[in-house]
């Protein structure tokens, strides 16, 4: 009887790592062919940099980004300069139509007087720029307006890069488009 047991165990074990086994294989077959359709995100992504301005563009996904309807804003913390205070980005409407017009407003603020505002925005081939000019506030703390018409699309590529400046240096900080939830 002893023997007839202990034949069942390794029995038990034999199937349980021939089980181990199979799933392993599957899993990485699996990871295999999801790499082969490209279904798998990259694991690194390079950055470009716009020659004109001299920023880092990171290289986009292979999906188009689906944005919000409508108006959105950003809050804005951390530096990125010695330059104004940037604290706040409103984007109205997010997802303009090619042809449209968007409306970007800052919220800009600083020891010293903030001097001049634009934002850079990165689309699909192009990099524009767009003026921005103090609406309300003072030139110490206030909101900043811009308007352009999209002139073209901005499925892979929507990086819109806020620069403020002052006597006490220039504040530049990109945006990253939140996808819709």
């Amino acid at each position: 009887m002893k023997s007839s047991a202990k034949e069942a165990s390794q029995s038990q074990i034999a199937s349980a790592l021939l089980a181990i086994i199979v799933i392993i294989g599957a899993t990485g077959f699996t990871w295999y062919w999801m790499q082969k359709q490209s279904v798998l995100p990259t694991e690194t992504q390079t950055q470009d940099i716009d020659q004109s301005t001299k920023e880092v563009i990171p290289t986009p996904t292979p999906t188009p980004t689906k944005l919000i309807h409508g108006k959105d804003t950003y809050s804005v913390s951390g530096g990125g300069g010695n330059g104004p205070l940037i604290s706040e980005v409103t984007f109205d409407p997010l997802d303009p139509e090619v042809g449209s017009i968007q409306k970007i407003l800052v919220k800009l603020s600083g020891a010293t007087a903030v001097a001049s505002a634009h934002v850079n925005i990165h689309t699909d081939t192009k990099t524009t720029t767009v003026v921005l000019k103090r609406i309300n506030g003072t030139d110490y703390g206030g909101t900043w307006e811009g308007t352009w018409t999209i002139p073209e699309t901005y499925l892979y590529n929507y990086i819109p890069t806020i620069v403020a400046t002052s006597t006490t240096g220039e504040t530049k900080i990109p945006i990253t488009i939140r996808e819709q939830k």
